[in-house]
This record gives C-alpha cells, structure tokens and sequence, in this order.
C-alpha cells in the first residue's frame, strides 16, 4: 500500500504541471483556431456582400435596358399605328 501512496505522490507531483502545461497548450490552439474560423467567416461576409452589390448593379441595369426595350417598342407600335392610319386614309 505504501508504495502504491508513493507512486500517486509522484504522479500528483509531476503529472499536475503536465497537465497543466498540455491544458494552456490545448487552449491555444483553440483561440488560434477561432481565430482562423472568425477571419475566414469575415472574408466570407465581404464576399457575400460584393455579390450582393453586383447582383444589385445587374439588375438595375438590367430594368433599365428593359425600360428602355419597351419604349422603343411603344415608340414602335405608335408609328406602326400611325402607317396604318394613313393607308387606311389613302384608300378611302
């Protein structure tokens, strides 16, 4: 028994800095990885927000070609009508 108390004397004496050490060493290689994690989660968001503002500039370009299409054909569409007026015109 006495041997078994001096065994777990030794452990407690040296196992204790040990762990603590291996402890402080698992912490920081977890604040290093969060740390990796927050700027790649970061680089990601300013990406996510470039695509949005692009997307946005695509589609207002995009309204404003088609904004542009339908004017041309109203302005189509009046000069067709106004032809065709005319030749009705002419025939009477």
């Amino acid at each position: 028994m006495g041997e078994l108390i001096g065994l777990v004397t030794v452990v407690l004496i040296f196992g204790t800095p040990f762990f603590a050490m291996w402890t402080r060493y698992r912490i920081e290689q977890e604040k290093i990885r969060q740390q990796k994690t927050d700027r790649a989660l970061e680089e990601i968001r300013q990406e996510l927000a470039q695509v949005r503002e692009t997307s946005t500039q695509y589609a207002l370009s995009f309204e404003d070609a088609l904004q542009r299409i339908e004017r041309r054909l109203d302005t189509l569409e009046e000069r067709v009508g106004t032809m065709e007026g005319q030749q009705i015109q002419s025939r009477l």
